[in-house]
């Protein structure tokens, strides 16, 4: 199902099943189908649980902080995962089951602010709010850097939620669209 108006920056809660996989996900994932459950919440206080009870640090934020609980399940396999992940602009350290330990940063953007042009039309025009998620992530180990933009588009007519991928190790660059449906 197309996402309704009422889903948009920063307001992503629901079920969203991926569709038309890209062959280079298909090659990771096999035959999988992937949804990914998500749920928010909006907080004043200090987002990183590691510092609770340093002093200075139980302190309310300046701003809220939006903070997106997601459960991803990968079907058939053992690669679901479930994670916190703020989105105020700091680097936060995850283990996952795909991708390893990899440093992450998530903030929020204005489509203006999307350096390429096709892909900042496209993101204007499903994203009322103008608004998007740019996701930054690093895997030291295996020595990949990947960049993904959360945001809405029109697609033959309907409007989903996408993740925008481009994903770069040894100067080599892949780029993928992924496109998810609204489920509830």
């Amino acid at each position: 199902m197309a996402a309704p108006l009422s889903k948009d920056t920063p307001n992503f809660e629901g079920v969203w099943n991926l569709q038309g996989v890209p062959w280079v996900v298909r090659k990771i994932l096999g035959c999988a189908s992937l949804s990914l459950n998500i749920s928010q919440a909006v907080s004043r206080e200090n987002p990183n649980p590691e510092s609770k009870g340093t002093p200075g640090c139980n302190e309310l934020s300046e701003t809220p902080v939006t903070t997106l609980h997601i459960k991803q399940t990968v079907s058939p396999g053992s690669f679901d995962s479930e994670g916190y992940y703020p989105i105020n602009g700091e680097d936060k350290e995850y283990s996952l089951p795909v991708f390893g330990d990899i440093t992450m940063r998530l903030r929020y953007v204005n489509t203006s602010e999307v350096s390429d042009k096709v892909l900042r039309q496209r993101l204007s025009e499903g994203s009322p709010s103008k608004t998007v998620i740019d996701e930054i992530a690093h895997n030291r180990t295996k020595g990949w850097d990947a960049r993904v933009i959360w945001g809405f588009e029109i697609i033959d007519g309907y409007r989903y939620l996408t993740r925008n991928v481009i994903t770069t190790k040894d100067e080599k660059a892949i780029e993928s669209r992924l496109v998810y449906d609204f489920h509830c």
